[in-house]
């Protein structure tokens, strides 16, 4: 019976030095570590779902609103780029 006890109680012993070194390892890793100041507010909020359209010049795809725009036949184009635009024939 006294050698189950002595067993259980260095069992014990064991897994608190285990969580003290624990304790004192996360405890000197974060001292040394600065806390990062707040993320800075995007200065848009962008769209929840953004509407992408295809440049007719080069394929790219780009967002509605952030696309330049030109009316061609009545049909509204969104160009990438002023280099898209201008090279889309009219």
């Amino acid at each position: 019976m006294q050698f189950l006890l002595r067993i259980i109680f260095l069992v014990l012993a064991i897994s608190a030095a285990l969580r003290i070194v624990n304790t004192l390892a996360r405890f000197f890793t974060n001292l040394g570590t600065a806390k990062a100041p707040p993320a800075a507010k995007p200065q848009y909020d962008p769209p929840s779902t953004t509407v992408l359209q295809q440049d007719p010049v080069c394929g790219t795809y780009i967002s509605a609103g952030a696309s330049l725009k030109r009316i061609v036949n009545g049909k509204v184009l969104h160009f990438c780029s002023e280099e898209c635009r201008d090279k889309y024939p009219a």
